[in-house]
């Protein structure tokens, strides 16, 4: 079991971004030992899970919305259509890959710009210190 400082210093989260994830409904509340936030292995992957979601872009409305009902796997409550939160999850992750695809080709057209820049001045250095050596 972890602390709320330990899972901060694993993923880089604050303690207080994590506190604010309970909060606003993107995190489900952890187990407590004496009044202490506990973190299990099990938590520790899903808080990293929503932070790769959050640093790939996706907004925290629609991580809330993800995580709704919590991790499926440790769902007792049948009152939970579990086929339809896993048909919504494949959809937004469907969604976010998308979003993340277009990035990517952006990100890729930018990258051969700078390239051809760099090769320009690489060049332009090289012919200005050919000149000097004549």
């Amino acid at each position: 079991m972890y602390s709320i400082g330990e899972v901060s210093n694993l993923t880089g989260i604050t303690t207080y971004t994590l506190r604010y994830y309970e909060k606003i409904g993107v995190l489900p509340n952890p187990n407590r030992q004496d009044g202490k936030r506990r973190y299990s292995d099990h938590d520790l992957r899903f808080i990293r899970f929503i932070h790769g979601l959050k640093q790939t872009g996706m907004n925290l409305e629609d991580i809330a919305a993800f995580t709704k009902d919590g991790c499926l796997l440790n769902l007792d409550d049948q009152d939970i259509d579990t086929n339809a939160t896993i048909q919504n999850r494949i959809n937004m992750l469907a969604q976010h890959i998308d979003q993340l695809e277009h990035q990517i080709k952006q990100l890729e057209a930018i990258k051969e710009i700078a390239q051809e820049k760099s090769d320009f001045y690489l060049a332009m250095l090289k012919e200005q210190t050919f000149k000097a050596h004549d």
